[in-house]
């Protein structure tokens, strides 16, 4: 069968990505998770039959070309919470809570993912959702926003690769534990959350645990 790859490249002053062990208080993982990835790419396109899906398969860590790199940045976050998880009282009152978070700064990444699906009578719907996100990102066109995790962190770019981007080769490092997954499939799936151990960055570099 044809393989159908995509790519697209994001960037923005913070990104969330929150790992499930920091409760109340988040800390992102230094790179997107599965999940946050494919976000990305379905903020731009998708098939709301769910014929076909993008599937993310790797993600490179990016500086801009020359600049410093080596490491991730992280940075102290707060803000105004309204959300179901506030204390019985708060809720009633309908006052907020403040929410800390420890978050992504200046951050670049490309993006790698593939277009998968099962055949349909009559139409090939990888290749349709393939030639959509083509068309829909080379115009600058997305179904909302693309954020990085939180949805109040959007991209400040978003789109093909610029050349002025580089991969970070002076950056490795291992996640003890990652969330890969939050549904039990890409599309209509049920809460199954999994996980991947000891992921690896190698030379600015991760590949998605399938």
């Amino acid at each position: 069968m044809r393989n159908y790859p995509l790519e697209m490249e994001v960037a923005g002053p913070l990104a969330m990505f929150a790992r499930v062990d920091t409760g109340g208080t988040p800390t992102s993982y230094p790179v997107p998770t599965w999940s946050a990835a494919k976000g990305l790419f379905d903020a731009i396109a998708f098939l709301a039959d769910g014929a076909a899906w993008i599937a993310p398969t790797r993600v490179e860590i990016c500086r801009l070309r020359g600049g410093v790199g080596g490491s991730v940045r992280y940075e102290s976050y707060a803000t105004n919470y309204g959300g179901p998880l506030r204390k019985k009282k708060l809720v009633t009152d309908g006052d907020n809570m403040q929410l800390f978070a420890t978050v992504l700064a200046d951050v670049r990444y490309r993006l790698h993912a593939e277009v998968r699906g099962e055949p349909v009578t009559g139409r090939n719907p990888r290749h349709q959702l393939h030639e959509m996100f083509q068309w829909r990102l080379e115009r600058g066109k997305c179904h909302h926003a693309p954020a990085l995790g939180w949805r109040e962190f959007t991209c400040s770019y978003w789109g093909p690769f610029r050349e002025d981007t580089e991969v970070d080769e002076g950056l490795s490092l291992t996640i003890p534990s990652m969330l890969v997954g939050v549904w039990d499939r890409p599309v209509a799936g049920a809460y199954a959350p999994r996980y991947a151990q000891d992921a690896r960055v190698e030379r600015g570099v991760m590949v998605y645990a399938q």
